[in-house]
């Protein structure tokens, strides 16, 4: 089941890196079976290299090579070991009919169950999110994948867990829940301790940058893809090298940089041609064409999605079909060819929309208006315009979403590990107490000053960690950065205040701010300038707000500030004097200096608004006020 090693779509990644790479190293020339024990005791030796801890640092060439040693070595008659080899031998490279291969690993799960093995119910389920996958999309997948975590979650077969808990987060992450993928992930890493597996499975590695990738956190992944990168080159592991390369181009490409994403794209088709790898060579193309579009090379986007079609049309799934016609309308439309764009627009949509990845979704629409446009059909252009605008604005606040919630999630992992930390170390203690009064029981006095002096210390320990915590929560209720409240305790405040307001009747109102083209400013001078900015911003907004206003940052360039007791008027009369302030605000320290605007979204409350309504309301304000030129105040 190696398909498509390094697509962009990460299911068949991980099936290949986790439920495939799962293989020793075979020697070129095995010897022939024996019989009997022999025969039995061969069998059990592979599949402990097929299955075990030493399986997640094989290549993917061995794979296959262990699967067909087991076949041969299976012994004839025993119905234990059939189940065993069946929920494996799923995973072959021969199954390129996906209808035929998801037929082989539903018999496998059934007897599987049959025989309550559940190890082997677990692999045969992992074969099948992989069919599911290229035959009904990634929902189907997912629903899969949740039905197999749940099957390992309480088992003692650790290993196949990290595993299910990392095919669940490639899953999430494809559909847009960066913050819970990346949750399973580090799940998947304690887990994968637990088995006996201490170092870093590069599988996991590879799918949590990719998380970070599409969560815009490019710095983080461009440190695991280059550093992955070296570490395959040193180990001449070029199948997975080809993965890195293309990721980093991806990368690249999305961070606004296809010229720079060429390279590592080039390099990865050049090794996969010269391993005569047709999947990865497919895949490259196609990465390849996405860069050639950004870049306006259309013809050369079409040259390698033609080879790349050339690839697909050998295969007997659906290789990468929706990504293939979106590409190619695309490039199409990029020389002028609209109605044979919209065409392959038409066969993409269904094809993305079964895959529940909206930012696919996203780009099909913004294309297709286009090209409605081109032609003339403007009530067509509209609707599609207002779908990608609609849809983009939702991917924007997932995106903040899910920043803002891998921050909690990251706290709440912390403070769990701090926890559990101190507990062993109170019972490591308290049972060396236990063991020192048995071995000097003579020595009572002495015994029991040790117990005060242990007390002590624990009461020491308690106020200490009291004092930890107290600092912790102030931390959490603080942003770091800017020294406003964070984001969890604006939005406590402002429930608070709704709260109040509903029951004394008293006018609130609300003002979102956003800091105009505050990329430009990372961009040029650098994430250190970026922050001093927004440092600066906040001060300033602070200076000219009123004593019982509240400010508090949001997430990125993005505040939000209370305005209790202020009607929708007042509120206007704040947003006006904070725009005068934050254009006539001179930046100190940066050559040359950015100018320095914002653009203000304004909501007053009513009386049944909940926190999640009045912050859509503003936050719609505010992406007027920016669709109307920025540097100005929206209600």
């Amino acid at each position: 089941m190696k398909r498509h090693l390094a697509s962009p779509r990460w299911l068949p990644i991980l099936l290949t890196s986790i439920a495939l790479a799962a293989a020793g190293t075979v020697a070129a020339q095995q010897p022939a079976p024996a019989a009997g024990a022999d025969r039995t005791a061969q069998f059990d030796a592979v599949l402990v290299r097929v299955v075990g801890p030493s399986s997640m640092d094989s290549s993917f060439a061995d794979y296959d090579a262990n699967l067909e040693r087991l076949r041969i070595l299976l012994p004839p008659g025993d119905h234990a070991r059939d189940i065993q080899f069946r929920s494996v031998y799923c995973g072959s490279s021969r199954w390129k009919d996906p209808v035929r291969g998801l037929a082989y690993s539903d018999v496998a799960l059934r007897r599987a169950q049959a025989a309550g093995d559940l190890a082997s119910e677990g692999r045969s389920r992992f074969c099948r999110v992989g069919f599911l996958s290229d035959l009904k999309g990634g929902k189907e997948a997912l629903a899969e994948a949740e039905r197999l975590v749940a099957l390992l979650q309480n088992s003692s077969e650790r290993q196949l867990f990290a595993e299910a808990l990392s095919l669940r987060g490639s899953l999430l992450s494809d559909m847009g829940e960066q913050a819970k993928a990346l949750l399973d992930f580090q799940r998947a890493r304690a887990s994968y301790r637990e088995s006996g597996i201490e170092h870093e499975v590069d599988a996991l590695l590879m799918l949590t940058a990719v998380a970070y990738r599409r969560i815009g956190d490019w710095e983080q992944a461009e440190r695991y893809f280059t550093h992955a990168i070296d570490r395959m080159d040193e180990q001449r592991d070029w199948e997975r090298a080809i993965t890195y390369n293309i990721q980093l181009g991806y990368l690249y490409d999305e961070s606004g940089d296809p010229h720079k994403a060429e390279a590592p794209l080039q390099h990865a088709l050049a090794v996969a041609r010269n391993h005569e790898d047709e999947s990865s060579t497919a895949s490259a193309q196609l990465a390849l064409a996405t860069i050639f579009i950004d870049q306006g090379k259309f013809d050369a986007a079409l040259d390698h999605l033609s080879q790349a079609n050339a690839f697909t049309r050998t295969q007997e799934g659906s290789w990468n079909a929706d990504v293939m016609a979106l590409l190619s309308g695309q490039a199409l439309a990029g020389l002028g060819q609209h109605q044979q764009a919209l065409a392959q627009y038409r066969i993409a949509q269904p094809l993305i929309e079964r895959d529940g990845n909206e930012r696919y979704l996203a780009t099909l629409f913004r294309a297709r208006s286009a090209s409605e446009e081109a032609l003339g059909n403007t009530t067509a252009a509209l609707a599609d315009y207002k779908r990608y605008s609609d849809l983009q604005t939702e991917l924007q606040r997932k995106m903040r979403f899910q920043q803002n919630r891998l921050l909690e999630y990251e706290y709440e992992i912390r403070r769990r590990d701090f926890e559990n930390r101190r507990l062993r170390a109170e019972a490591s203690s308290r049972l060396q107490q236990v063991k020192t009064l048995e071995s000097v029981r003579r020595w009572q006095r002495l015994a029991i000053l040790l117990g005060a002096l242990l007390v002590a210390v624990l009461v020491w320990l308690a106020l200490r960690q009291w004092r930890k915590s107290l600092a912790l929560r102030t931390l959490a209720m603080t942003d770091p950065l800017t020294g406003v409240a964070s984001r969890r305790a604006i939005e406590a405040a402002l429930d608070r205040a709704l709260a109040l307001a509903a029951s004394s009747g008293s006018p609130l109102s609300i003002l979102m701010l956003d800091l105009d083209h505050f990329k430009s400013v990372n961009d040029r001078h650098g994430h250190a300038a970026g922050d001093r900015v927004l440092r600066e911003a906040a001060e300033v907004w602070k200076h000219h707000l009123r004593e019982h206003d509240r400010l508090g940052r949001i997430g990125g360039e993005e505040f939000l500030i209370l305005c209790p007791d202020t009607s929708l008027e007042n509120a206007k009369v704040v947003a006006a004097r904070l725009l005068e302030a934050t254009r006539t605000h001179a930046l100190a320290g940066i050559a040359p200096a950015p100018s320095l605007t914002v653009s203000i979204g304004i909501a007053q409350a009513e009386p049944v608004d909940t926190r999640e309504a009045l912050i859509a309301r503003a936050d719609a304000a505010l992406y007027r006020a920016k669709d109307l030129g920025r540097n100005r105040a929206e209600v």
